[in-house]
């Protein structure tokens, strides 16, 4: 593979060293990774660390922004000097495992020509054994989530499956499609968060695919740079983008406009009768108010290019849900969480040791579920002790916790 069919895109704004040196040694110190050219746009970080990288990695292409304009603006800054064939989005706070891109670029080649990405596995580097990420989701609510996030992996998702989306935490692109008469950049309404579930709305509506790359690895701390901002600062930005996504790219006017109704009321309930992030609650509903004129503007041009309803996606939300606690950081302890996990084993064939286990989880949520404390007796300890460690420890902390 030549090293210039592929272009790295890093948006850095106050990486810590230590987390951006993984990410780019995982780019470029082991020779089990093919080559790739590499940009990285700080977002105007000024904490010195775009000058390690020049020390450290003098081949990293690096744009420096004046501002902070946030992830889109900062990605599409990136672009706009790619030649490249494919585009590999990919977060600082991510580690790709050997060959892990290779593998990814092998899948996207050999796709049919309506595939506009892969999506790799991506795995917990905070918890062991726990999926981050395997694609994302997008239910008839607009609530996107990342595809067994907070599940124990056990293999569920190691087939090649169409997905509704990617998380652009990492994720392989066709470049082609970013060119304004296609796909198109990413829409820089967005200052952060959900700009890939945009993307990838826009892209399926126009007949495009995704597909994972189970075999692909990388390992992603969940919000490794995010995290350290506030609550109600992040907060805002789910709530107002989970609106603007709706309100641009869904084909039916009446699910939208149900939605945005739902969303607004549980936002002035928690303003008026919870009194929880008041300030965050109605700053999202003046910034709707105030952006609806665009936003109806922009859905009217997106749907002149929709060819495909949006039914294809939800039906890939089917059976997923997500276990993961975005305040702690860290995955559910639920008894569901593990239900979930081993339908999917059982769904891709009968399997009678899976079915046992599955009634035991079952008999456990039914317990807690009547108010009793669920129980594990000596017969569903040892059902459970040759599995792997992942999910002893989070069926523990579940019964621990019902």
């Amino acid at each position: 593979m030549s090293d210039t069919s592929v272009r790295c895109i890093l948006v850095n704004f106050r990486s810590p060293w230590d987390m951006l040196e993984r990410c780019l040694d995982s780019l470029y110190g082991d020779s089990e990774n093919p080559g790739c050219m590499v940009t990285l746009v700080d977002n105007a970080s000024g904490d010195g660390g775009i000058d390690q990288v020049r020390k450290r990695f003098p081949q990293v292409d690096i744009i420096e922004l004046d501002a902070n304009l946030g992830f889109a603006a900062a990605v599409n800054r990136g672009l706009a000097g790619a030649s490249e064939r494919y585009i590999l989005m990919l977060n600082t706070d991510a580690v790709l495992a050997p060959e892990a891109l290779e593998k990814m670029v092998t899948a996207l080649a050999k796709a049919p020509g309506d595939v506009a990405g892969v999506a790799p596995k991506m795995m917990s580097s905070s918890h062991e054994g726990v999926i981050d990420a395997v694609g994302t989701v997008m239910p008839p609510t607009g609530a996107s989530f990342n595809r067994g996030i907070g599940q124990c992996d056990l293999g569920q998702y190691d087939f090649s499956e169409e997905v509704a989306g990617v998380c652009f935490g990492a994720a392989l692109l066709k470049r082609s499609l970013f060119e304004p008469e296609r796909v198109g950049p990413l829409y820089e309404g967005y200052f952060l968060y959900f700009e890939d579930s945009d993307w990838c709305m826009r892209a399926t509506s126009q007949g495009f695919r995704f597909l994972t790359v189970p075999e692909a690895i990388v390992h992603h701390m969940h919000s490794g740079v995010t995290r350290r901002e506030s609550l109600p600062f992040k907060y805002r930005l789910i709530e107002l983008n989970t609106l603007k996504i709706v309100v641009r790219n869904f084909g039916s006017p009446r699910l939208a406009a149900r939605i945005v109704a739902a969303r607004s009321a549980r936002l002035l309930a928690r303003t008026l009768i919870r009194r929880k992030f008041v300030a965050a609650n109605l700053s999202t509903l003046w910034s709707l108010a105030l952006s609806l004129p665009r936003l109806l503007k922009e859905r009217r041009a997106l749907a002149r290019r929709r060819i495909v309803p949006d039914d294809r996606v939800f039906r890939l939300a089917a059976g997923e849900d997500a276990y993961f606690d975005t305040v702690e950081y860290r995955p559910h302890h639920t008894i569901d969480a593990l239900i979930d996990t081993y339908q999917h084993l059982l769904d891709r064939g009968p399997d009678p040791r899976y079915g046992k286990l599955l009634d035991a989880l079952y008999r456990l949520r039914r317990e807690a579920s009547g108010g009793l404390r669920p129980a594990l007796d000596p017969e569903t300890r040892s059902l459970f002790a040759a599995e792997p460690e992942c999910v002893r420890s989070l069926l523990a902390m579940a019964v621990s916790e019902e």
